[in-house]
């Protein structure tokens, strides 16, 4: 039975109820005989959380029922199994048990709906990142690491050892800027989770569309609840908070397929999480930035496969005070995020999908001047005289500054080019990101007009406002025209359309798969749940 009033407890009372293998009775008086000797508390939700452990031999003195007694007797012989060495709750081990725990039958139903196209848009992206440059060198490097029974590169249909394959698949998902994003933690969920749940699937080679999913859902939650604690501080600081965060939507994603205990899970993420690394200024001229999700996902692998094997991590490596991940990467972190209505409210669904290949940064400054062009089709960039762009001080500091054409990921990642090359074309998608265009005279002298200022209306709007701007655009005759936009086309507060999410796969998948072979792909990923043998992905994208 179940406790009074709720449906079952949550996070640490799922740790109560695995270990000692019973249902809660429903009964007042137990609860309270329990809450009495664990200490447990009464949130706001009035849902019972034990705040820490008491001596356990008061249940010996206490003036408990036998019932009463086998049940918290349960609870305390369970307990040595389950911990090492620390006897507290933590954010870390809380999540790490979330993550044993979960189950497919604990994805809500908008969540599976939601995640599925998470899959259809992050292979549509590795597919045509598979194709570039960086993606053919990432492919070939991966290839002489060795070769062995693992997981398959996605394009090239080479089969690698599983602790491989992760480096060039989740960098062919964020080779092009346009993989999905979650906004306010500042992570891009499916080219890290994904590639390390795909990683183990022939490694297993008895794994349906249901144990594929459940690793994955799970990899998005843990991984953008991360971010949470602080991306936009990351950012500021000039890490990459995808490439930082990512180790956990990863590492738990791999230790879920693994099916984990909650102990090696602890450790996985903590092999995964002191891996973390990525500068964000890669952004400037390099390719090595698109390689960053890649490591990530390759961190995860390490973290579940080594944890398998008794090596050990750090236990409390998101909330350790000094070396701890998020006292390390993060000013003012706020732990709240890690667990706060953990498996009730899921961020899995505030992941967006992005129209536009370039940061997501630079989506509301895109979307602004394209609701300008739509509605005075006389702006041209002829009769521009200045363009001025008001935003957060962490988005000018990303993406803000003066632009020079050094590469196209500086391109992609630069505010200025972006919106001039939107000016000029009046449309912006992949053909407008090529070694030409971004050494365009006429964009160049574009560039020059345009301003980016900080301004304390959008700072004070905190996180939640990080990518609002307000662009201005001033003709020469006198006349100008405004947009204010907070939210980009695209985030989860203005989604893209299913229609629009299938458009943008077809597109980027048919650059290298066939039109048949795109439609049983989508097909496939559509019906995931129904999949008896995930390897059929790696198969269908297989040019």
């Amino acid at each position: 039975m179940d406790p009074p009033g709720d449906r079952r407890l949550t996070m640490a009372g799922h740790r109560m109820k695995r270990l000692a293998s019973f249902r809660w009775r429903r009964s007042n008086a137990t609860i309270d005989s329990v809450k009495s000797v664990l200490r447990f508390g009464r949130g706001d939700d009035g849902r019972y959380r034990p705040n820490f452990y008491s001596n356990p031999m008061n249940l010996f003195t206490s003036r408990w029922s036998k019932s009463q007694k086998v049940i918290c007797q349960g609870v305390f012989m369970a307990k040595p199994q389950l911990r090492e060495t620390a006897t507290e709750i933590s954010p870390t081990r809380t999540l790490a048990e979330f993550i044993a725990e979960f189950s497919y039958k604990d994805i809500p139903p908008e969540v599976l709906s939601h995640i599925k196209f998470c899959f259809i848009d992050s292979l549509g992206c590795a597919l045509f990142g598979s194709t570039l440059p960086w993606g053919k060198i990432i492919t070939s490097f991966t290839k002489e690491l060795g070769k062995g029974k693992g997981a398959l590169i996605w394009g090239d249909g080479a089969e690698v050892p599983s602790t491989s394959a992760p480096l060039a698949n989740g960098t062919f998902i964020h080779s092009f800027e346009m993989d999905d994003l979650h906004r306010v933690g500042v992570i891009h969920p499916g080219s890290e989770a994904i590639p390390a749940a795909d990683a183990l699937v022939r490694y297993l080679s008895n794994v349906d569309g249901k144990r594929l999913l459940t690793a994955v859902v799970a990899g998005y939650e843990v991984g953008c609840r991360v971010g949470m604690t602080g991306g936009a501080a990351q950012l500021r600081r000039g890490f990459h908070p995808s490439a930082t965060s990512g180790t956990f939507a990863a590492g738990a994603a791999a230790a879920k397929m693994l099916r984990l205990n909650p102990m090696k899970t602890v450790h996985a993420l903590g092999i995964a999480g002191t891996q973390a690394a990525g500068l964000m200024a890669a952004q400037h001229a390099s390719m090595v930035k698109r390689m960053h999700p890649g490591r990530s996902a390759q961190a995860g692998v390490y973290g579940a496969l080594l944890a398998t094997k008794g090596f050990t991590g750090i236990e409390d490596v998101l909330e350790a005070p000094y070396g701890g991940f998020c006292s390390t990467f993060i000013d003012k972190p706020d732990l709240s995020h890690l667990t706060d209505r953990l498996g009730e409210r899921f961020e899995t669904l505030n992941v967006g999908f992005k129209p536009y290949p370039c940061c997501g940064s630079n989506h509301t400054s895109i979307d602004a001047l394209k609701k300008i062009l739509h509605e005075h089709p006389e702006v041209n960039a002829d009769n521009v005289d200045k363009i001025r762009i008001r935003t957060t001080r962490a988005t000018k500091l990303h993406v803000g500054w003066p632009y020079e054409p050094k590469s196209m990921t500086t391109a992609q990642m630069n505010l200025l080019f972006c919106v001039a090359i939107l000016l000029h074309d009046r449309e912006f998608f992949v053909d407008q990101v090529t070694n030409k265009s971004i050494r365009r005279a006429d964009i160049l002298a574009t560039t020059k007009k345009i301003e980016v200022i900080a301004d304390p209306e959008f700072e004070a709007l905190g996180d939640e406002g990080r990518h609002g701007v307000d662009l201005e655009v001033q003709l020469r005759d006198g006349k100008s025209y405004r947009e204010k936009v907070l939210h980009a086309k695209g985030s989860d507060k203005h989604p893209m359309t299913r229609e629009e999410v299938l458009k943008k796969f077809r597109l980027l998948a048919s650059r290298v798969l066939s039109r048949p072979r795109v439609e049983k792909l989508e097909s496939t990923l559509l019906n995931l749940e129904k999949l008896d043998d995930a390897r059929q992905i790696g198969k269908l994208l297989t040019a």
